[in-house]
């Protein structure tokens, strides 16, 4: 019985064409493209058919699809949650998938950081889904029922 296996960092997997070091290599330099806006070239690492999926109970909640799918999805987050840091802490690769451990501080959420592991799987020599598990989502629900509150209020003053 197997307990735990690693990949072998010389062996290339059937199904992503890379070795892990690539992989590692790859998620890092999309995470990079996307955090300094670079959209355009983060798209070229991902395969046509690519998703992201934001769990139900997540203010930003659904199926994000296609090249353009960070595109849509980061504006959203960013109007529903306020993220104030961004940090990619970690990256583990083995078999067809990697997992990037991200730290986010909310505005109005104090400074300590919400956990969340990032399941990125690969196809080829691309990025064909990523799939987020946050640690303690309130800290995400919480912000963005502030965010939606003071967009109300913001609201209510311009009307009158």
């Amino acid at each position: 019985m197997t307990i735990c296996s690693y990949a072998d960092p010389d062996v290339i997997n059937e199904e992503t064409d890379m070795t892990p070091q690539e992989q590692l290599e790859l998620v890092k330099k999309h995470y990079s493209l996307n955090k300094a806006g670079d959209f355009d070239e983060a798209q070229k690492l991902l395969t046509d058919d690519f998703s992201i999926t934001i769990p139900d109970y997540m203010p930003f909640a659904g199926v994000y699809r296609g090249k353009n799918a960070f595109v849509e999805l980061i504006p959203i987050v960013a109007k529903s949650v306020s993220v104030k840091t961004l940090t990619y802490v970690a990256t583990t690769v083995g078999d067809d998938h990697a997992v990037e451990l991200v730290e986010f501080t909310l505005e109005g959420g104090g400074d300590t950081p919400v956990e969340v592991a990032e399941v990125v799987w690969f196809r080829g020599e691309q990025i064909s889904e990523i799939r987020p598990f946050y640690f303690d989502p309130a800290p995400f629900i919480e912000a963005a029922a502030r965010n939606a509150a003071k967009a109300a209020a913001e609201n209510a003053v311009a009307s009158n």
